[in-house]
């Protein structure tokens, strides 16, 4: 892969991942003080837009959400889109197939 790309794409993933993890920390701070919370779409928007990491993390951290196997199933699936996104980029730009 290009350096280039390869450097945006850790990049994104960090910026997107830290902006996940104190959104799952400002939902858990807005759960314990009983005020109106952030949507579960919008934490799942955050994983699929490449927070998945920041989400997994903050999750646990947090202690947030971690019982609600329902919430986990779209960041599940954010996350083998992500995988499967950057291993299709880097196979097709080293010219071989990474699977």
């Amino acid at each position: 892969m290009p350096p280039i790309l390869d450097s945006i794409l850790i990049d994104w993933v960090l910026i997107a991942s830290v902006f996940a993890f104190l959104a799952m920390g400002a939902d858990k701070l807005l759960a314990l003080c009983r005020v109106r919370r952030i949507s579960e779409r919008s934490l799942w928007l955050t994983a699929l837009l490449g927070g998945f990491l920041g989400i997994f993390v903050g999750g646990f951290v947090f202690h947030h959400k971690t019982s609600k196997a329902e919430f986990w199933a779209p960041v599940a699936i954010a996350s083998v889109l992500w995988t499967a996104a950057i291993l299709a980029i880097t196979s097709h730009f080293s010219g071989r197939l990474l699977l």
